[in-house]
């Protein structure tokens, strides 16, 4: 099953209806009264549930009934017992959004009941005084890390939940009489980095559910039982501004529960095809596998057992006695680390869900029975996620460079929900380094700009010191990056060259314009950027997670070439997009800016003797970030750009460092292959993808944070070979701004045939190439509407028809 989807032009339309405000356009406000809550809410502590229902009589089932939803802090909605919606999508308090729906299709004549259950699993902060000390705010900000029961994305204002309808539906909206709730006493949560010490946690918390307490029959037609009141208005609630949701809502569809790969309970492996009993007074464990990782809700159906307690773990991978991992489908005798959901059985018959979804490839089952026996009934796995629709696609002659594309494209979907999540099991942050890469693999694989869009409007919304954005956004707390407000300006610059819809870029000059000039501050008279006061995170190179001082390297005047050549590139950036979009007289003076630092670093931090360009003016620490950077910002000459790059790369392939610099992570390899291209040498970007070559030895499923012993199995900012592989191999790129023209240069390496796809908003573009002997055969298809080129070995081929057919000279020895 699938939630509701609606288009954004039917969101739209039953927002405009549905809002008892002025009228309603993106990120504009509508009214936000209609807000309920249960009489006693103020008085109860977080984490709290909360049971909300309605019933309504209806003589025909009208053709539409719009209605949009809301709540705090989250919320499923259901219609006569049909779970519709889920929400509200991530956003903050000054921009929450509403989910809009038509709940016709889920109608019928006579009684009816709209149910939704509304958690807030959000602690307030601490209530610090106006004079508090840096150590009291210190221990506060620890106590989110260690207190906290919800992700650390959600903010919240005060728990309530609000639904409005126009036409037929305006009766049952929550400013009207009729609306019963309950408190769910059954359902709670634990904070979850106390069940995993071991590595920073801030992700959807631990669930413990009590079948005995909880109420089961709150979404009935039927009056169900238990404590239930008249809502009441929740003015707090209503303290935000409400904006419409342009995402479409998360998918929800069943997928394959895995298979029991371990198991001391006898006949424990026929589950979950089949139901098991664990006999009376036992404790037994089921250990399952499924093919590949997931983020989903998890659905455990039992019967009988009475006080049995039912723990559910879930890991990315599995773990030896010493807390390592290996090959990612070992089992042996390795144990399953993760966060684990709690649940207590009442003896009858329950289906026990988390409110919040999960991310797994290993789920460790292990019950304890007391007097009575309990049945696992069975297993079913919801898949959750932002409904990608795949238009991409890559096949070739090397079937490896196959899988590394499918396991990227799965790792991207892993991680993109509501926002882009750096790593769906661990943090579920959308970060603005990991969130630029992931963008372009929607772009490319899935022809969906939404969330992408979504995601630079809310880092725009954020704001530190005075022009900087927030390094992660939405957030509860700040977390400042520096380097990641420049990040921010090239995800604009990306969108400005893979989308026709300018609308992003205009809207957000101003704040580009305040990113760029607060490192203005920073800047020394030799042109270089000085030390700034926050976290200037580049890259993972060397330094543990809580050294945020050893890189990048300042020299002894406290200049860093590494951080200056960062800017440099952000500034060429917002030229490009003043000079198109804004203000002619900024792009020129950004220009000049980038050209005086382009020359500082020339003149400082180029190393002769060395041939590369040091991270600092004394010469003293040298990296593969700036060497990159220096090449990709074109500080370096293209007649130095070649050697520089393979100076600072191992000749046998991968993206190691030579001994003596620091090496990029698979994240920043993005930059590295960029500048390789930009060189001149996209048929080295073959070599490079031997670093994931490597990892599929391990059978990684979805692509690790970083090197070794990883926290974070799934990380999507090491997923980018999946668009590099369409853009860089197959050579489908945007020949012009806004995806005005198409250019496909591919760079074959020692391929012999290549099929691919990507996505354009014009529609898909489809190469297919054959080289058989000294010809290479290249069949085009592009849209109608989008005119391109193909360039093969120094020569331009007009693509002058939807279909193109060429016969031309078969890739150089060096180029194979």
């Amino acid at each position: 099953m699938r939630f509701l989807s609606i288009t954004l032009g039917s969101v739209l339309a039953l927002s405009l209806a549905a809002a008892t405000g002025p009228v309603v356009a993106q990120g504009t406000a509508v009214s936000a009264q209609g807000w309920i809550t249960h009489p006693d809410a103020a008085t109860r502590e977080r984490p709290i549930v909360l049971d909300f229902r309605r019933t309504f009589e209806l003589a025909a089932v009208p053709s539409a009934f719009p209605v949009t939803v809301t709540a705090d802090n989250r919320f499923n909605l259901y219609v006569n017992g049909v779970r519709v919606a889920m929400g509200p999508s991530t956003g903050d308090i000054a921009h929450w959004r509403m989910e809009a729906l038509d709940l016709a299709p889920y109608l019928r004549p006579g009684r009816n009941v709209i149910a939704a259950e509304v958690w807030n699993f959000v602690k307030p902060p601490p209530v610090l005084p106006p004079n508090a000390t840096d150590a009291q705010k210190r221990a506060a900000a620890g106590g989110e890390l260690f207190s906290q029961t919800a992700p650390i994305f959600q903010q919240s204002v005060d728990t309530g939940f609000r639904l409005r309808g126009d036409g037929p539906a305006a009766t049952v909206g929550t400013d009207q009489a009729g609306w019963r709730v309950a408190v769910d006493g059954g359902r709670s949560a634990v904070n979850g980095y106390r069940q995993v010490r071991r590595w920073f946690y801030v992700a959807g918390s631990p669930e413990v559910i009590d079948a005995a307490k909880a109420n089961w029959d709150w979404m009935a037609v039927a009056e169900p039982k238990g404590d239930w009141r008249e809502a009441v208005p929740a003015p707090e609630a209503a303290a935000r501004t409400l904006t419409i949701d342009r995402l479409p809502q998360q998918e929800y569809a069943p997928v394959a529960a895995g298979t029991v790969v371990r198991s001391d309970l006898d006949g424990g492996k026929a589950f979950p095809g089949h139901a098991v009993t664990v006999p009376a007074n036992t404790h037994v464990k089921l250990l399952l596998r499924r093919d590949a990782m997931v983020s989903a809700y998890p659905e455990l159906a039992v019967s009988g057992g009475k006080d049995a307690v039912i723990k559910l773990t879930y890991a990315e991978a599995l773990y030896d006695d010493q807390f390592k991992k290996a090959d990612r489908d070992l089992v042996d005798d390795r144990k399953a680390f993760g966060i684990w959901d709690t649940f207590t059985a009442d003896g009858g018959r329950r289906a026990f869900q988390p409110l919040w979804w999960r991310t797994w490839r290993y789920l460790d089952i292990d019950v304890v029975t007391q007097g009575e026996p309990l049945t696992l009934d069975g297993l079913r796995v919801f898949e959750t996620g932002y409904p990608f629709q795949q238009i991409g696609s890559f096949r070739s002659s090397d079937p490896v460079l196959d899988h590394i594309w499918q396991v990227g494209w799965r790792t991207a979907r892993v991680d993109a929900h509501e926002t882009y999540m750096d790593t769906a099991f661990w943090e579920q942050n959308q970060y603005v380094g990991d969130t630029r890469l992931q963008a372009l693999i929607s772009y490319a694989v899935g022809g969906d700009p939404r969330l992408a869009e979504q995601a630079i409007d809310a880092f725009a919304q954020s704001d530190v010191d005075d022009g900087l954005v927030e390094g992660a956004y939405p957030v509860r707390n700040s977390n400042a990056i520096a380097p990641f407000s420049l990040l921010w300006v090239g995800m604009l610059h990306d969108w400005w060259m893979q989308q026709p819809d300018t609308g992003p870029v205009v809207r957000h000059l101003d704040r580009m314009r305040k990113v760029l000039h607060w490192f203005e501050r920073y800047q020394a008279p030799s042109g270089l950027l000085t030390k700034n006061p926050q976290w200037n995170f580049i890259d993972w190179a060397g330094q543990p997670a809580t050294d945020r001082t050893k890189f990048p390297s300042y020299g002894k005047d406290g200049e860093s070439c590494l951080m200056s050549v960062s800017w440099l590139g952000a500034l060429r950036q917002g030229a490009a997009l003043e000079k198109a979009l804004g203000d002619p007289a900024q792009a020129a003076a950004d220009t000049a800016r980038a050209d005086a630092v382009r020359a500082a670093l020339r003149a400082r931090c180029w190393q002769a003797g060395r041939g590369l360009y040091a991270d600092n003016p004394d010469g003293d620490v040298f990296s593969q970030h700036t060497n990159t950077l220096a090449v990709l910002y074109d500080v370096a000459t293209p007649e130095e750009a070649p050697a520089i790059l393979r100076r600072i790369t191992k000749a046998g392939g991968g993206i190691d460092a030579l001994d003596g610099m620091y090496v990029s992570s698979y994240y920043f390899a993005w930059y590295l292959a960029r500048a390789f291209v930009h060189a001149g040498l996209a048929n080295d970007y073959h070599a490079l993808l031997q670093t994931w070559r490597d990892l599929l030895a391990l059978h990684y499923t979805t692509w690790p944070e970083e090197r070794g012993n990883t926290r974070s199995d799934t990380h999507a900012w090491s997923a980018h070979p999946t668009a590099d592989l369409l853009d860089i191999v197959a050579g489908i790129q945007p020949g012009a701004p806004g995806y005005a023209a198409v250019r496909i240069q591919p760079a074959l390496g020692a391929l012999t045939q290549l099929d691919a796809t990507a996505a354009t908003p014009h529609g898909a573009v489809t190469v297919r190439y054959r080289v058989v002997g000294s010809r290479m055969m290249a069949d085009i298809r592009r849209p109608k509407d989008l005119p391109g080129e193909f360039v093969w070995q120094g020569r331009t081929y007009p693509l002058d028809a939807v279909e193109t057919h060429l016969s031309v000279p078969a890739p150089r020895r060096e180029e194979r």
